[in-house]
């Protein structure tokens, strides 16, 4: 029932901020026991299956077109295998600290960030596959989608609308997840009794969240996201300090 319950809950925060769900699942996965690398591969089993959910419903809302964003999916695909055999090499210290670096990251920037653009929008597919590679390999190497450093980037330095980033962040995660579940999988190193009951109660909240994605004010919606990035940083700070 405590898969259940937060599979239902990590889908409907995926959809509404974007995310795979790894910022926030991963965490809570070590609260109810599962070691670090275990919970990162519940992880990504959950993020593949939602964010392909998620992909449906905002092709179907046209959030954004698929003929540009692709790429940033091309280039996630490469560095998230490099990501996921890391994990196997690493001490699991060293990804909670890194872990934690992700989400200050990405805390300091929103804070900073306009919910607005400020720039126009750059349309670069050379530079969205760089950009992908990069994160892709924090993605397979933590156990997150990528979003949660995708959206951000796109944010700050590509001028996207806050919401749109959002959910290009998610489109990112389909990618990332689907070769670091496959790295992982070939590396002995899934929990797949686990992960299949959280990836799918985790579709029950993907339709929710994105529902409200689109209803909620944009500059409500960035003092949510700072609140919740917050949440998250102070859960797995303490996680990592306390042992």
């Amino acid at each position: 029932m405590e898969l259940i319950a937060l599979g239902v809950c990590v889908g409907t925060l995926s959809g509404f901020f974007g995310i795979g769900g790894g910022t926030v699942s991963v965490p809570l996965l070590m609260y109810l026991g599962f070691g670090i690398k275990e919970a990162i591969g519940i992880s990504v089993m959950q993020m593949m299956v939602g964010s392909l959910m998620a992909a449906w419903v905002h092709q179907k809302k046209k959030t954004y077109a698929i003929s540009d964003i692709k790429y940033f999916g091309f280039g996630g695909l490469v560095g998230a295998i490099v990501g996921a055999v890391l994990v196997k090499m690493l001490d699991a210290s060293i990804l909670g600290w890194a872990f934690l670096a992700i989400v200050a990251f990405t805390l300091g920037r929103l804070v900073m960030s306009s919910p607005q653009p400020t720039r126009p929008e750059i349309v670069n597919r050379p530079l969205y596959v760089a950009i992908g590679s990069g994160i892709g390999l924090f993605s397979g190497m933590l156990g997150v989608g990528g979003a949660v450093l995708m959206t951000p980037i796109l944010v700050t330095f590509m001028g996207f609308e806050l919401k749109k980033a959002s959910a290009i962040g998610l489109f990112f995660v389909m990618f990332t997840s689907l070769s670091a579940l496959t790295t992982l999988g070939l590396l002995g190193m899934l929990n797949w009794h686990a992960g299949a009951i959280m990836a799918l109660s985790s579709l029950a909240g993907i339709g929710a969240g994105i529902w409200l994605l689109h209803k909620i004010q944009v500059n409500h919606y960035k003092q949510v996201l700072i609140a919740f990035y917050s949440i998250i940083f102070s859960l797995t700070a303490y996680k990592i300090i306390a042992g």
